[in-house]
């Protein structure tokens, strides 16, 4: 199994340590376009608009249960050929190995063996990634991929990934405005699931298993016919087949699996998005040009060499999992505390909460969309100034001067002492607040983003002021309540959050620990544990007696607790 080398080094210090400040629009729409196939001149001239890049390596890797077959061009001289891919095994390729694993506008793979290789099977007999011009070499045009998915959905599901560098690396486009279009994105289909209950959809027995096709709501028959209906046909309610289909079908998106949202009207996606990374139902509901895919995304931003194709069989493997779903139902945004906003206020409520929650979530600091309407409202009247404050008693975050990029302080932007706060680790600015929320007497949070240092404000007169600091944010709590008798509940707290962890000289990422030099590197300086999160390995440095700091390689779980006297006196770059 192919695997790559990603480690990340902290060092461990005690948790009342002195803080180190840091240093310190709506896109327009990208439909489906595909470009015929060309080659030579011809084919450079209809690409160089955005450029070419190099693909040096493809990585298929099959997690199922059961062989699967990859469907390409041998010597890419036309020849088709498949390559079978064992259970549990992986499959690499490159130019000098002589087998292009992508043909006819598509990477395509099934459990089934079909026509010798000579032909690919229909999109009835296999999963498929849909690009959007022919890739006939290894050098291929900028532009996003189409979608993930088939016509009728199986069991075997795909995960697509472009490394810039190599897996568990970079990805080659990441952007917060950017859910589809596509560096990553995967199915989690389940073909016991194909029990719709408004019959939009019939499992077929196929010669290599079960599929689950569409029901067109006009002829009541499953067909690879176009179905004008094939979205909804009341407007607001999804057909329960492509609603499954794009909840199921999952774009990489900060560090977390997005669903795409589902087609609830004319050229109209849940919650307003205008992204999908599959292909639910026919173009006539989805959009006039085909179905939109990408929002605001320019393929020039591509690399001119991409390090790493992955193409991953059941990334779940036999377990599907599928995150929750964005709470996209209309109206939401008008359940706040207050009556009679003003219908600026409300318009830019609605918007935040269905559109740019999603499109631009840098633009809403310590909110996701699952955040409420007061929440939002309370953001929007500390920085746009077009809302008033929510009008409920509860208990609340304001951002201090913006919140985002900002370290707490008390009477004046410099006035910061020791004891004005204690010290814990979270994982994200939720944690944070919610660490805020059940320690008592907590005035608000300055969260560091790279970190994870959380600081819980317990000063008298609470957070007065804020300075700049790039990658940190600083939220003021405000409880109407505070001077009731009512007791604060206390966290339980695990062992690293009592701890805190930092890179040496600030860096951790792509970093391997050494003891004196760069060159010194024992197995006595360490004991080895394995871990699947760092949150783990960190946990395991809190329990061993005199640990200095851990060294972590997310790839393969490896974790290093470093037991060296001296401590961690360098790092090498990996």
């Amino acid at each position: 199994m192919f695997h790559s080398s990603l480690a990340v080094i902290l060092l461990l210090t005690l948790a009342e340590i002195t803080e180190v400040a840091a240093g310190g629009k709506s896109t327009e729409n990208c439909l489906l376009q595909k470009t015929k196939a060309v080659s030579g001149e011809n084919y450079e001239k209809k690409t160089s608009a955005n450029g070419l890049m190099r693909v040096r390596k493809a990585v298929f890797e099959n997690r199922c249960e059961r062989p699967v077959y990859l469907y390409g061009y041998q010597n890419q001289l036309g020849n088709g050929t498949i390559v079978k891919i064992d259970a549990h095994a992986t499959e690499e390729f490159t130019e000098e190995r002589g087998f292009l694993p992508w043909r006819e506008q598509r990477i395509t793979l099934s459990y089934g063996e079909f026509f010798g290789g000579e032909l690919r099977p229909t999109n009835l007999d296999a999963a498929v990634i849909e690009l959007n011009a022919d890739y006939e070499s290894w050098v291929v045009p900028k532009s996003h991929m189409s979608f993930l998915g088939q016509l009728g959905f199986s069991s075997l599901n795909l995960e697509l990934a472009l490394w810039k560098d190599r897996i568990n690396g970079s990805l080659a486009v990441e952007t917060p405005a950017n859910p589809a279009c596509f560096s990553r994105a995967k199915t989690a289909f389940n073909i016991s699931e194909c029990n719709f209950t408004d019959g939009s959809a019939k499992v077929l027995e196929r010669t290599w298993g079960e599929l689950c096709m569409p029901v067109c709501p006009e002829t009541n028959e499953a067909s690879e016919a176009p179905c004008e209906t094939s979205c909804f046909v009341e407007p607001g309610v999804p057909l329960k087949y492509p609603e499954y289909i794009s909840h199921r079908s999952l774009a990489w998106k900060q560090g977390q699996w997005m669903p795409s949202p589902a087609t609830v009207d004319q050229f109209l996606r849940e919650g307003g998005q205008q992204w999908s990374a599959t292909f639910e139902c026919w173009d006539f509901q989805t959009g006039p040009e085909g179905f939109p895919i990408c929002d605001g995304f320019d393929p020039k931003s591509l690399p001119d060499e991409l390090g790493v194709w992955q193409v991953v069989s059941c990334p779940d493997g036999e377990e599907i999992i599928v995150p929750p779903l964005p709470n996209w139902e209309l109206g939401r945004w008008d359940e706040t505390s207050c009556e009679n906003l003003s219908d600026t206020c409300m318009k830019d409520l609605k918007w935040a909460m269905q559109v740019g929650i999603f499109q631009e979530p840098r633009w809403y600091p310590g909110l996701t969309y699952k955040s409420s309407a007061d929440e939002f409202q309370a953001l929007l009247h500390e920085i746009l100034g077009s809302c008033p404050p929510p009008c409920n008693d509860e208990p609340h975050f304001q951002a201090v001067d913006g919140a985002i990029d900002r370290v707490c302080r008390g009477v004046t932007s410099s006035d910061n002492s020791n004891s004005y706060f204690t010290v814990r680790v979270a994982n994200s600015t939720e944690q944070c607040k919610q660490l805020c929320r059940d320690y008592p007497g907590c005035k608000g949070i300055e969260f560091a983003r790279i970190s994870g240092r959380c600081e819980i404000w317990l000063r008298e007169g609470g957070i007065g002021a804020s300075n700049a600091a790039e990658n940190f944010e600083c939220w003021r709590y405000v409880d109407p309540g505070a001077g009731s008798s009512a007791p604060n509940v206390t966290t339980t707290l695990m062992p690293h959050q009592l701890m805190y962890f930092e890179g040496l000289n600030g860096v951790a990422q792509d970093r391997v620990c050494r003891g004196a030099n760069i060159y010194d590197n024992k197995r006595s300086y360490f004991e080895l544990y394995w871990t699947s999160t760092l949150e783990g390995c960190k946990s395991e440095c809190v329990e061993v007696p005199g640990c200095k700091g851990v060294e972590y390689a997310a790839s393969i779980g490896r974790c290093e607790v470093w037991i060296r006297p001296e401590g961690i006196q360098a790092v090498k770059v990996s």
